[in-house]
């Protein structure tokens, strides 16, 4: 039996590889201080692989015993357990741990180990991306009752961001869900197309867009028109090498915009 003297605590992390062994149920994950990109999608980095596992304990004298190698327990949510890693030997603790958390999830782990959800987040996070830049058609003053192109026309494709560290990696990359345009009216419109087309002076076709919008009253004071640009993230991972969506992101711009009327002289 192993002894701890206190408990410590940590933020769990989620995704790591979960296996039965013959000592019972293993956790797998990344040294602390080897996460980093990676050009390698797919491919495990540098650093050692720690193990971890859950364990029922008793208190005695103060004192939080278990024993390292008994068979570890599947753990329930919301349950308090004993969390033990290690790099070779149970019996031989990743500093760090032992630590007593409380179980969230499916493969949750607190303290200083590395997940692949871990590793996810710290990809997605190295998207870096751009606030949007509206660019409209006409380019200054809107009129009532002449269509407004609207476009933004910053960066809106990224490339996919890797990371590892150790057995654990993970990709990341966006792609373009939609523009949302709050008109300052309280009207808004979502483009789903044609988001970043502008109008061209100098061409003599035909040209339309799919993202227009035509104001039906003057502003007054400048309206705020704003552009929220969001995209679809997805990642895979060591644990689930199939992309799957993650969730969306997204980023906004507001200028001030005026809508005049003009007007005609009759005589």
């Amino acid at each position: 039996m192993l002894a701890l003297s206190s408990a410590a605590s940590g933020d769990g992390i989620e995704g790591t590889e979960i296996g039965l062994t013959p000592g019972g149920l293993v956790v797998t994950a990344g040294s602390p201080g080897s996460l980093t990109l990676s050009s390698e999608p797919g491919q495990p980095g540098r650093g050692t692989t720690i193990y971890c596992s859950w364990y029922n304990f008793s208190v005695e004298f103060g004192e939080y015993l278990f024993d390292p190698i008994g068979d570890s327990v599947w753990p329930r949510v919301n349950s308090t357990y004993l969390l033990n890693c290690w790099t070779h030997d149970p019996a031989q603790s990743y500093p760090g741990y032992p630590t007593i958390t409380r179980y969230h999830g499916p493969g949750d782990i607190a303290g200083s180990a590395v997940s692949s959800e871990e590793a996810a987040r710290f990809a997605r996070a190295h998207i870096n991306f751009e606030l949007p830049r509206i660019q409209l058609s006409p380019p200054s003053r809107q009129i009532v009752g002449v269509p407004t192109w609207l476009a933004v026309v910053s960066r809106l494709r990224y490339d996919q961001v890797s990371a590892n560290a150790g057995p654990v990696w993970a990709s990341a990359w966006a792609s373009l869900r939609d523009v949302t345009w709050d008109l300052g009216n309280g009207s808004s419109l979502v483009c789903t197309q044609d988001v970043s087309k502008v109008w061209d002076s100098t061409s003599t076709q035909p040209q339309t867009s799919r993202c227009t919008y035509t104001y039906t009253n003057s502003s007054g004071s400048p309206f705020d028109l704003a552009a929220t640009v969001r995209w679809n993230i997805w990642q895979r991972t060591n644990t689930n090498p199939s992309w799957h969506l993650w969730g969306t992101i997204s980023r906004t711009t507001t200028i001030p915009l005026n809508v005049t009327q003009l007007q005609s002289a009759i005589r």
